[in-house]
């Protein structure tokens, strides 16, 4: 009888975990790519590409990369630099100022201070809840005047200066300004430049510092608190219809609270020859030995359905807790819009109530596949090309800078 040779099996799974092939050009990883064949024909590694020039540290001036630094370099990344959402929405509508940006929040890695309980970046809580918002303190129900120390999550949104700069020369900051744009026949289009950020932050140990991407927060008594990067939603507008990546720590699937991850990473760039859903980090493009090592890109979006018809979805269990069997970035975003009824703007919804969930009051139902028609009401909702960022936008107050 032949003696079986388990060199076979060692050959086989030699060739499961190949080196990644790299089809970009990674000589300046701190470069933010743009190239809509790139994003199209190798989206999973120019998503990469985009995650790493992005996660690049700052210089300590600016927002551009820093390329003296390394991603092992643990300082205020390039994304964090840019304008956050709040800082372009204004709560009284006004205009938000010319891009200059000074050092803003900072992470704390290194020198860098801590951010404070003042900082517009999060979305945690808005103003207009704080004075209703109560908590539970030695059995009696009192005022939270500290939002930050309630939550063990932090969201955030931040847009680069291409699409800030579009946002102010039309106008785009208040509801007015949007509602008139749209009304004079213009469309709404941002240059191919722009891109957005979405994160999320939870609290973590400092045991686990050494896992995550790090945010320390100085809270209203004075006392820090430690979060770790868990989600990053990248958003670029490579393409007509805009490039989607979705990336997740690979530790979210085990936290309390999580969804777990309803369906399987796919990640062709990371798992070379192997299934896409191999569950790796890339090798070759300075992520080992950093706490870059422990994100997982949980797929991308080009189009809204694939060669056979059907939706394309892609979920991050983080930041479609709820929803993960029905989200789509793609569709959802296509929803981003505005109109006016009686004078007063209106927005479409992002979830669907069209059908009875029949099961858990906490699960959400998100849109997929190609946008219909009937969503936009004949002309009465007018897109804002996919950008939900801007139903943030507010009416100007009275008196307040147009």
């Amino acid at each position: 009888m032949k003696r079986w040779r388990p060199t076979l099996i060692v050959a086989a799974a030699a060739m499961s975990f190949s080196p990644v092939i790299h089809a970009l050009d990674w000589s300046h990883p701190w470069q933010e790519p743009q190239s809509s064949a790139e994003a199209a024909q190798h989206s999973d590694e120019y998503a990469w590409r985009v995650f790493v020039a992005l996660n690049w540290p700052a210089r300590q001036r600016g927002t551009a990369a820093d390329p003296r630094q390394t991603l092992a370099s643990q300082s205020r990344a390039v994304w964090e630099s840019w304008s956050s959402a709040n800082d372009i929405f204004r709560a009284d509508g006004a205009d938000p100022g010319p891009w200059n940006r000074a050092p803003g929040p900072k992470a704390r890695h290194a020198a860098a201070s801590a951010v404070p309980i003042g900082s517009s970046r999060f979305e945690a809580f808005s103003a207009r809840d704080l004075p209703n918002l109560q908590r539970v303190q030695n059995g009696m129900m009192v005022p939270v005047k500290d939002p930050l120390a309630s939550a063990d999550r932090l969201t955030e949104i931040h847009m680069n200066r291409a699409g800030y700069d579009y946002i102010r020369a039309l106008g785009l900051y208040n509801t007015e300004g949007q509602l008139r744009v749209l009304n004079n026949g213009a469309t709404v289009t941002f240059p191919a430049a722009t891109k957005e950020v979405k994160a999320k932050w939870r609290v973590i140990s400092e045991a686990d510092r050494g896992r995550y991407y790090t945010l320390s927060v100085t809270l209203a008594d004075g006392t820090e608190r430690l979060y770790g990067l868990t989600a990053l939603h990248v958003v670029t507008k490579d393409l007509p219809t805009w490039f989607w990546a979705t990336f997740e720590h690979v530790d979210n699937p085990r936290l309390p609270g999580n969804d777990g991850w309803q369906a399987p990473s796919r990640d062709s760039f990371a798992c070379g020859s192997a299934e896409p859903s191999c569950n790796r980090a890339p090798s070759g493009i300075g992520l080992e030995g950093t706490v870059w090592q422990n994100y997982r890109l949980r797929g991308t979006l080009t189009a809204f359905v694939d060669s056979a018809g059907r939706p394309n979805l892609l979920a991050n269990s983080e930041l479609e807790t709820g929803m993960q069997p029905t989200a789509s970035c793609i569709t959802c975003h296509s929803r981003a819009g505005i109109g006016a009824v009686d004078g007063q703007p209106i927005r479409l919804p992002i979830f669907d109530t069209s059908t009875d969930s029949q099961g858990d009051p906490h699960s959400k139902r998100g849109f997929i596949g190609v946008p219909r028609q009937e969503w936009f009401e004949n002309g009465r909702i007018q897109s804002l090309d996919f950008v939900w960022s801007m139903s943030k936008a507010k009416p100007p107050a009275p008196g307040a800078e147009k």
